[in-house]
């Protein structure tokens, strides 16, 4: 794991709580996605061979252009009404009908899914089986499903290590805005100079928890390019360490 200006390693013992982002994370969600838009793309007689990369890219996009605008004051929407929308918005733009019935069910199966075929990545239990050991709180901040991260903490059989878990229902709000950061640092009952907080997407996790000037881990697994992203976002949010993976993190411990 390399510090961004100092070439330090972490020392985790500075600090009484580690607040983690969930999916892509701790757990890995990359397959789910794919999964339900496949079964929707079918179901809706899409070339897939031809279209497929597009819808995606259209999904993604209308996605996070919706987490962006109410995170900008936009009012706030469900993680499934954003999902649905963005999906049947996202056929119409490859010139495709989007049947309510069936964009319906392909949210619906978007949501299991995301419980059914989430599984945390290799060395996490061991993880915070350390991080508990030493006496360091934990806690869970995400943007899923509303209730998902708890049923999937509860099948992983890893929800006893964290004592706050909160979602976007919970508060309103999706991270980068503040609210969901307070009630977690409320609920561990540390402040922000107390903690560390590791998570996947920059514009969601880095942004957020440098607002509240919270000590950031960025787990860039996608290899985007850090220098453009502070160029896009500004310096003061840079993140302090960089890893690729979650047990690069758990390594420097």
């Amino acid at each position: 794991m390399e510090k961004v200006d100092e070439l330090n390693s972490l020392n985790i013992d500075e600090f009484e709580a580690v607040i983690f982002d969930l999916d892509s994370t701790l757990m890995d969600t990359h397959h789910y996605p794919l999964v339900a838009s496949e079964w929707l793309l079918q179901n809706s007689n899409v070339d897939t061979d031809q279209h497929r990369e597009a819808y995606l890219r259209n999904l993604i996009s209308r996605y996070f252009k919706t987490i962006e605008a109410i995170a900008e004051g936009a009012p706030f929407q469900p993680p499934f009404d954003i999902v649905k929308a963005a999906m049947g918005n996202s056929l119409e733009d490859i010139g495709y009908n989007a049947y309510p019935d069936i964009v319906e069910e392909a949210t619906q199966r978007f949501r299991s899914l995301h419980i059914e075929l989430s599984t945390p990545f290799p060395g996490v239990p061991e993880l915070l089986s350390n991080l508990e050991g030493r006496g360091i709180r934990q806690g869970i901040l995400t943007n899923g499903f509303v209730g998902n991260s708890r049923v999937i903490l509860d099948n992983s059989k890893l929800r006893h290590h964290f004592k706050a878990i909160v979602d976007c229902g919970d508060v309103q709000a999706y991270k980068p805005m503040p609210e969901l950061f307070e009630r977690t640092l409320a609920l561990l009952d540390v402040t922000p100079s107390e903690t560390v907080f590791v998570g996947d997407e920059y514009y969601a996790d880095m942004v957020g928890a440098k607002r509240l000037q919270i000590t950031t881990v960025w787990v860039n697994h996608r290899e985007e390019s850090l220098d453009e992203l502070i160029a896009k976002y500004g310096p003061e949010n840079t993140p302090d360490y960089v890893t690729k993976t979650i047990a690069e993190f758990a390594e420097m411990l």
